[in-house]
């Protein structure tokens, strides 16, 4: 039994995994449009960390906020999710406003890179 129920939230959360991936580049745009890259961190995540060494690493300019420093930067970044049709609460970092295009839960630098570009051609 418990091997059926582990079976069945992996392929829940492969699902969900694969539907916010899908539906990046359908318009999770939350009504504004802008030319920055901005990436919401906290000050003790290590995903953050890795990705602003990638981001670095690939000369792609940012702007990074402390979420759990910043309380005006949280609610700006949860009002962004929740616009653009994610749970805002339950997302985690880094999560990424690509010139206005939401990008939640530390997505892969190549989904980056392709939203930067692709929003650079509109």
């Amino acid at each position: 039994m418990y091997k059926f129920i582990l079976i069945l939230l992996i392929g829940y959360s492969a699902f969900n995994w694969y539907q916010q991936r899908e539906n990046v580049h359908n318009g999770y745009r939350y009504g504004e449009t802008h030319n920055q890259l901005i990436m919401y961190s906290q000050t003790t995540c290590g995903y953050c960390k890795l990705k602003v060494k990638q981001l670095n690493k690939e000369n792609i300019a940012f702007i990074e906020y402390f979420i759990d420093e910043d309380s005006h930067r949280r609610d700006e970044l949860f009002m962004k999710l929740e616009k653009s049709g994610y749970p805002s609460r339950s997302i985690g970092t880094p999560s990424f406003d690509v010139h206005g295009i939401m990008l939640p839960n530390n997505p892969d630098m190549g989904v980056i890179k392709s939203v930067l570009l692709s929003s650079q051609t509109e």
